[in-house]
């Protein structure tokens, strides 16, 4: 794979054949969300990543890239190739490794490393398509790694042979979302962006694996209280129904839980955000809220 070796062609890239790898200085950045209503749920909770130096692709892979790195005639097609699944991944990772020295391994970026990447202003995103991850697939980020490395996932269950994704807005490349993505097989839309990381070998600070379950429902009752039941008494009295408010307590009150459980869905007070020294690391039982 000669023409494949690496190169440094200055301090701020890395040339591997056609692929040009920009270089992202270590820093620290925040994942998630910190938002408490519960349909921000699944990105919770807001933590801090340090994440080390690494280098990333400013583009997702062309499809020029992709026939090179796998042998394959160049198509006269131009544009970012679509549809990657596991065994390509494994060919395209595979191909640019062998030109590589040293501990830096080849692989899709991590959420946080795609995170800092576009805070700094290295990437540049393609509207409309889903960037594969190299995490897991995760329902929030309990657990999750916070010195940059992807997420690891359970080898069974129905969500085994997917990856996580950044789904880039059609037509605004500054809104994203995550989400997943089957790698059993090549879905239209799928792109990839490849980084050149270090090796992360060992235990890792992970965020808490269990919330305070305790203060979150004071929050979420404290709340209904005063959201909902609350007012539910108090606009009858200021009405002049004042009678109403005693004899028909158990309406009021059914009508104020309802009103405080609807209005959880969008609004909460904002969550704590799990800084670095919050974090796990191994047998650590701390708990912090979620």
């Amino acid at each position: 794979m000669r023409e494949w070796s690496a190169r440094f062609t200055g301090r701020d890239v890395v040339k591997v054949g056609s692929l040009s790898f920009a270089k992202v200085e270590a820093g620290t950045t925040y994942v998630g969300d910190d938002r408490g209503g519960w349909i921000h749920a699944g990105q919770r909770p807001r933590h801090e990543v340090r994440v080390p130096e690494f280098f990333i692709l400013e583009t997702p892979l062309l499809r020029s890239d992709v026939a090179r790195l796998c042998n394959e005639p160049v198509p006269d097609e131009k544009g970012p190739h679509e549809g990657i699944d596991a065994a390509l991944l494994q060919q395209i990772c595979s191909a640019v490794q062998a030109g590589l020295e040293g501990d830096l391994e080849v692989r899709p970026p991590s959420l946080a490393e795609w995170t800092i990447a576009n805070e700094v202003g290295v990437l540049q995103p393609q509207p409309g398509v889903l960037e594969v991850l190299a995490d897991a697939p995760f329902s929030n980020h309990r657990g999750a790694p916070m010195d940059g490395r992807p997420r690891e996932g359970s080898t069974l269950g129905p969500l085994m042979d997917q990856l996580a994704c950044i789904e880039v807005h059609p037509y605004k490349t500054g809104a994203t979302a995550t989400s997943s993505v089957p790698m059993d097989r090549r879905l239209p839309g799928t792109v990839l962006r490849l980084v050149l990381s270090p090796k992360r070998v060992g235990a890792t600070r992970t965020v808490p694996r269990q919330a305070d379950v305790a203060a979150n429902l004071r929050i979420e009752a404290l709340c209904t209280l005063l959201i909902g039941v609350v007012p539910s008494f108090l606009i009858p009295v200021l009405r002049g129904f004042g009678g109403y408010a005693l004899e028909g307590w158990a309406n009021l009150l059914f009508g104020g839980l309802v009103a405080g459980f609807v209005t959880g869905a969008v609004w909460r007070p904002r969550r704590p955000t799990v800084q670095w020294d919050d974090g796990e690391v191994q047998d650590d039982e701390r708990k912090v809220s979620q």
